[in-house]
C-alpha cells in the first residue's frame, strides 16, 4: 500500500470468519443428526446425487436429512472459501490468517472428497471415523483463524519507494 491508501476494513473478513465457525459447527451438529437417524444413505451410494436424481425425494425423511447435510456444506464453503479469497488478496501480510484461511480451505475440500467416500464406501466405519476426525480438525482451523482475525487490528502500511 501506498501512503494515502486506507487499510481494508476487517469487519467483512470478520464476518467470513465467524461465518466459518458458525456454519462449520451446525454442519457437524447436521452431520451428527445424519448418524444417529440413520439417515447416512438415505441417497443411496450415489453422490452427489441423491438416489440418482437431483433433488431428494420430499416423502422421504432420511432423503431430506442426509441432503440437507450435502446441501449445507455449500453455506460453509461459501465462508471458508470467502474467507480464504479475503485473505489472500486483502491481508497477505498477516501471515497467521493467510496460513489458518488457506489450511481451512484445504481442509474443507479433503473434508468433502471424504465425504464422498463415505457414502460410496456405504459408511465404511472407518472412513466414516476419520470423515469426523477431519470435520474436527476443519472447525479447530476455522477457529484458530478467527482468533487470529479477532486480533487483526491493522495491516502495516508499506510503503512505495
Amino acid at each position: 500500500m501506498s501512503i494515502g491508501q486506507r487499510e481494508p476494513d476487517v469487519r467483512l473478513l470478520k464476518i467470513f470468519a465467524y461465518g466459518s465457525v458458525v456454519s462449520t459447527y451446525i454442519l457437524i451438529l447436521i452431520g451428527g443428526y445424519v448418524t444417529t437417524s440413520n439417515s447416512g444413505l438415505g441417497c443411496g451410494e450415489s453422490w452427489p446425487w441423491c438416489n440418482g436424481a437431483i433433488f431428494p425425494s420430499l416423502n422421504n425423511p432420511a432423503q431430506v436429512i442426509e441432503f440437507t447435510h450435502r446441501i449445507f456444506n455449500l453455506v460453509v464453503a461459501f465462508f471458508v472459501i470467502g474467507t480464504a479469497l479475503l485473505a489472500w488478496t486483502r491481508y497477505r501480510p498477516a501471515h497467521n490468517v493467510v496460513l489458518f484461511s488457506t489450511a481451512s480451505f484445504v481442509g474443507l475440500f479433503a473434508q468433502v472428497v471424504l465425504g464422498m467416500v463415505t457414502v460410496t464406501s456405504a459408511l465404511n466405519p472407518l472412513v466414516s471415523a476419520t470423515h469426523l476426525g477431519l470435520a474436527s480438525a476443519v472447525l479447530a482451523l476455522v477457529v484458530v483463524n478467527a482468533v487470529m482475525v479477532w486480533n487483526l487490528r491493522s495491516i502495516p502500511v508499506e510503503f512505495q519507494r
